[in-house]
């Protein structure tokens, strides 16, 4: 399984930076909430039209986050 910053670093480009947005919101403690609205908005705008691939990648790409953190947490005795 890959990184929080592998995963991170493979997201889109207008992402990439000294600054992240997820950054903040982890910093913050709310990636988690963030990452599985993300994953609902994504997954409902699919529902009623056409499949589209690229948002399902963005589904599995937030998912990967949520559980890269989940891991790096767990072995730090966090979450």
């Amino acid at each position: 399984m890959k990184t929080w910053e592998e995963l991170k670093n493979s997201g889109s480009e207008h992402y990439k930076g000294l600054s992240q947005p997820i950054d903040v919101y982890r910093s913050k403690g709310v990636f988690k909430p963030f990452a599985l609205c993300s994953i609902s908005k994504y997954a409902t705008r699919n529902m009623d039209k056409e499949l589209n691939p690229s948002d399902m990648v963005k589904i599995i790409h937030y998912a990967e986050l949520i559980l890269a953190e989940y891991n790096e947490n767990k072995f730090v005795g966090g979450a």
